[in-house]
């Protein structure tokens, strides 16, 4: 479970086969359309292995479920895992407000909104907002690894880093992509000679226009005998709509 909790966070946070996207005019930069897919190559390296694999994710429309007395409405985006996010597009950006693991029967209501990327006004340089995160690769070592469930969530601040980076990817070039850079800090006992230990974490995300996620880097760094991290890798390999 905590695999699929990992790769589904993964998937939030979207070919143009060797497109520009200087062509594609001011677009949305996380297009919601119905039918639209990506395919993304994750690679996960880390102190004790290497992992690569292929992560899709499509959108399946627009729908809302009832949490209580409350209608939920939003578009939801289905990864290959079986996780289901329902994103509402509001004025001042995209937001993930519930999402649903393949093994629940229904929709989990985030307590808040959660901001995915700002639009309009508040799309500009050196925006910031405040998420809490929880470590894509970062768990502890046998015999500890019993205690990677109590791994706690973190608080990672989101900047707009710059608005027209170009960014190579399997699925081609994209220009004028949003930079957004992240960072937190995570901390954990390590031991009673070393105590408590606190690791930094950046998190970069580019998005394109009228594509959406292009890329995603994250590094986790720690390389102790019972904790380790590693660093993530997610880069486009197909898009269509």
């Amino acid at each position: 479970m905590l695999k699929k909790l990992r790769v589904a966070a993964l998937a939030l946070t979207l070919t143009l086969p060797l497109s520009s996207c200087s062509l594609l005019g001011d677009k949305d930069y996380f297009p919601l359309e119905s039918g639209s897919s990506w395919s993304y190559s994750l690679n996960k390296v880390m102190p004790d292995g290497k992992n690569n694999k292929q992560l899709e994710i499509r959108t399946l429309g627009e729908t809302g479920f009832l949490s209580g007395e409350k209608e939920i409405e939003g578009f939801v985006r289905r990864t290959s895992d079986g996780t289901d996010y329902f994103i509402q597009e509001r004025d001042d950006g995209f937001y993930r407000v519930a999402k649903r693991l393949v093994v629940e029967t229904k929709p989990q209501v985030d307590k808040e909104a959660r901001l995915i990327l700002p639009k309009g006004r508040n799309l500009r340089l050196g925006y910031t907002w405040t998420l809490d995160t929880s470590p894509y690769v970062m768990h502890w070592m046998p015999p500890f690894d019993q205690a990677n469930a109590s791994i706690k969530p973190f608080d990672m601040v989101y900047e707009i880093a710059a608005l027209d980076e170009t960014v190579e990817t399997p699925a081609g070039v994209f220009e004028k992509c949003v930079r957004v850079d992240g960072t937190g800090k995570m901390v954990f006992y390590a031991d009673a000679s070393a105590g408590y230990q606190e690791i930094l974490i950046n998190h970069t995300e580019w998005y394109a226009p009228g594509v959406g996620l292009v890329k995603l880097e994250r590094d986790e760094p720690l390389n102790t005998s019972i904790m380790k991290g590693g660093k993530v890798t997610m880069s486009l390999t197909r898009f269509s709509n």
